[in-house]
């Protein structure tokens, strides 16, 4: 077997074994955004979601079977016709605008807890 053949086989496992390890990040990250309203949980297992589709080819199935995940993927998909820096900006901006509203959240219900008590 030549190097370039073992390297390209060497490749993809190395990849997917990192995508994998991303995969679980990610999930870690949204199970904790569930539990504190200050991490937006729900977009990082989105995330988690559609790396995972990139390197299982069941999941990805299973994935478009589900209504909802189709249209969050159809939205996605549309934005790969911003410039890489763009869709960098737009995705930072969406995080930013999710943990700013996971701290008013906070703040409104540790006031009205306040207030009650």
């Amino acid at each position: 077997m030549s190097e370039k053949n073992s390297e390209n086989g060497l490749l993809p496992m190395l990849y997917k074994g990192a995508c994998l390890v991303l995969v679980g990040l990610l999930t870690l990250l949204g199970i904790a955004g569930l539990i504190l309203p200050i991490i937006p949980g729900i977009l990082f297992l989105f995330l988690a979601a559609l790396l995972l589709a990139k390197v299982s080819s069941r999941f990805d199935a299973l994935l478009h079977k589900n209504e909802s995940m189709r249209t969050w993927r159809r939205r996605w998909d549309t934005s790969n016709a911003l410039p890489l820096l763009q869709r960098v900006k737009l995705s930072f901006l969406l995080v930013a605008r999710a943990v700013v509203n996971g701290i008013e959240t906070t703040v409104n219900s540790l006031n009205k807890a306040k207030a009650d008590s």
